[in-house]
């Protein structure tokens, strides 16, 4: 009966070449899955720093942003710096100091305070954003024209993503009896 084409009973399984076929097929598959994997955590990554990175400056341009168009006069009135002072109005019949200074360290920090302070130290202040570099000329982060206008321009870093951030705002408030805060 050998020729009438019933297997045997060592006829079952698989040879080793197909074994070796099915092995460097599922090789092949897996690394493919592993790459695209790969790809998208460091995607993934990416787009998370450029996140923070923006919204760190987002926080930073709106404390400016609010802050100066309420605010009567800012100081330096002319030149370019690291520190800035505003009079701001708080309301109908209030105001305050607020004042924003990059540190050697590279954080943006920020204080309010109903009379002025000094600038000298910024122990003990808000920080608003950190790996912030000023992009005007000497690493400088503001500059005035004049006691009612204020550009400003920095970066802000977060592992491999480097935010760009520039602008400008002009004091628009009057208010008779706003005490200086420098």
């Amino acid at each position: 009966m050998s020729g009438s084409g019933v297997r045997g009973p060592d006829d079952d399984g698989v040879t080793l070449v197909e074994l070796i076929v099915y092995i460097v097929v599922a090789v092949l598959v897996t690394g493919l899955m592993a790459g695209i994997f790969i790809n998208g955590l460091r995607s993934q990554t990416s787009a998370t720093d450029r996140d923070t990175a923006t919204g760190k400056a987002g926080i930073v341009t709106n404390s400016l942003q609010t802050s100066l168009r309420n605010a009567t006069a800012v100081s330096p009135a002319t030149g370019t710096g690291n520190t800035l002072i505003a009079v701001v109005m708080t309301g109908a019949s209030g105001w305050e100091c607020r004042a924003w200074s990059l540190t050697a360290t590279g954080n943006l920090v920020y204080k309010a305070a109903p009379s002025s302070f000094s600038v000298a130290s910024t122990a003990g202040w808000t920080v608003l954003a950190s790996g912030v570099t000023g992009s005007f000329s000497g690493g400088k982060v503001f500059s005035s024209t004049s006691a009612t206008q204020v550009q400003y321009s920095f970066s802000v870093t977060t592992s491999a993503s480097t935010v760009p951030i520039s602008g400008a705002v002009t004091a628009q408030a009057t208010m008779a009896g706003a005490g200086p805060c420098w």
